[in-house]
């Protein structure tokens, strides 16, 4: 369960910062933010005190995702209203 929260907690976080990455401090904390829910979902799903390099394996979910809600996501969502306009004719 813990990997959909990592995808759709990534998706969200890339598709809201798609206009806000425009300097190196926004960009450092789109990165922490990355860092930091890939920890928070591997700490609230109690697997960091089993194994603990599953913190990798989350963040590196969180970061995929982010980067595909980033570029892929509002391509998508303009293709879709693009398709679901009616013509003028």
């Amino acid at each position: 369960m813990g990997e959909l929260v990592a995808w759709g907690l990534g998706l969200c976080l890339g598709y809201a910062a798609r206009n806000s990455l425009t300097t190196f401090r926004r960009i450092v904390f789109f990165v922490l933010a990355i860092l930091l829910i890939g920890t928070l979902i591997t700490l609230s799903s109690g697997e960091i005190f089993q194994e603990p390099w599953l913190v990798l394996l989350d963040v590196a979910q969180v970061a995929a995702a982010a980067l595909i809600g980033l570029f892929a996501v509002p391509f998508c969502l303009r293709q879709l209203l693009r398709l679901a306009r009616p013509e003028a004719r």
